[in-house]
């Protein structure tokens, strides 16, 4: 088995997953580490892993990490360096990352560069992930099985009180009373998120097809009662819940849709969403499709089971990655296979 040399970028809450993926794995070789922090730089790579030290040490710095000339780079900031990522590509190096970027479509600048970068250095990007992602994938491959396809929906539902991370939601606004409780998203000022407007153009292609227009808006729910997570108290009449929605449209109608909720209870939130908790794909079509897929067992954290998830896609994207053609590919021009090396 070829053992493909990897430079695993950022030890945060994905990459940290990433790095023990890939340490634990015999197909590949970690040749370096990049970290943020001087909690981080300077540390043992397996320790940074939750492994037993194995002699390598993480760093911030890019010029000796890149002079590694591994195969790929498996790249998880919280926001991606386009530059940065141009001069790995111009180098040879392949990249994979979780970043938010799927097809490029709403990234069309950085989309022409990377692609210019990748063709210079005989290299290829990918922007994968969970969601967005690989249920994306899961959601287009279902129609596979249908004569007809009248619309596709895709329906997140997560009990989100698992994940303390009081900034995310404070940014998103939860525990805080709503300005309105429908509020439009619009791609062309957004700054992060565009991922989950490609993920429409991504399914959408799997049916051969281009959408027309896209629309997206967000509905709060306030809590009915007061709420205390141990981490956190929201008070009655503040965001609890969110409900994000985002369409493609053709010939002037809704044909592919994501839905994500996101809530912090199951029983004091208005309005009270009642979608299985999980993954629902519903298929307006021949044959009719309603499937609901769930990650992890009854009472496990459902955060961390997606997160672990989300770097297991990109570490099985990377001997992909390397043996492609040049230039930026999305999740779709993967081959359709499993998790080879994880049969226990």
């Amino acid at each position: 088995m070829a053992r493909h040399r990897v430079v695993q970028w950022s030890t945060g809450n994905i990459g940290r997953r990433a790095l023990a993926i890939l340490l634990d794995r015999d197909d590949f070789e970690v040749v370096g580490v990049h970290a943020f922090g001087s909690n981080k730089v300077g540390c043992d790579a397996g320790v940074l892993a939750d492994r037993p030290p194995i002699g390598l040490t993480a760093t911030s710095d890019v010029d000796a990490l890149i002079e590694l000339a591994p195969d790929c780079v498996n790249y998880m900031p919280r926001v991606i360096d386009h530059e940065l990522v141009g001069r790995l590509l111009r180098r040879g190096i392949n990249v994979v990352t979780t970043g938010d970027f799927l097809t490029g479509s709403h990234h069309p600048a950085e989309r022409r560069a990377l692609e210019e970068a990748a063709q210079q250095g005989r290299a290829t990007f990918l922007g994968t992930g969970f969601e967005p992602g690989f249920i994306n994938v899961v959601a287009g491959f279902l129609t596979g099985a249908c004569r007809q396809v009248h619309h596709v929906k895709l329906i997140e539902t997560l009990d989100c009180t698992t994940y303390p991370v009081q900034d995310v939601w404070k940014v998103l606004g939860f525990g805080k009373p709503p300005r309105q409780r429908v509020t439009p998203i619009d791609p062309d000022t957004q700054r992060y998120g565009l991922g989950y407007f490609e993920t429409l153009d991504m399914i959408a292609d799997m049916l051969g097809a281009q959408l027309e227009a896209k629309e997206a808006f967000v509905e709060n729910a306030v809590l009915t009662r007061d709420l205390k997570l141990g981490w956190v108290d929201y008070a009655v009449g503040t965001v609890g819940g969110q409900r994000r929605t985002y369409r493609g449209l053709r010939n002037g109608r809704p044909v592919v849709e994501l839905a994500i909720c996101w809530t912090m209870s199951d029983d004091a939130l208005d309005p009270q969403w009642d979608d299985p908790k999980g993954f629902s794909v519903v298929i307006e079509g021949e044959p009719h499709v309603d499937a609901t897929i769930r990650f992890g067992r009854p009472g496990q954290d459902v955060m961390t089971v997606l997160m672990d998830s989300t770097a297991v896609a990109a570490v099985n994207a990377i001997p992909f990655v390397c043996d492609a053609q040049p230039g930026v590919i999305t999740p779709i021009d993967l081959p359709l296979i499993g998790s080879q090396g994880a049969l226990a």
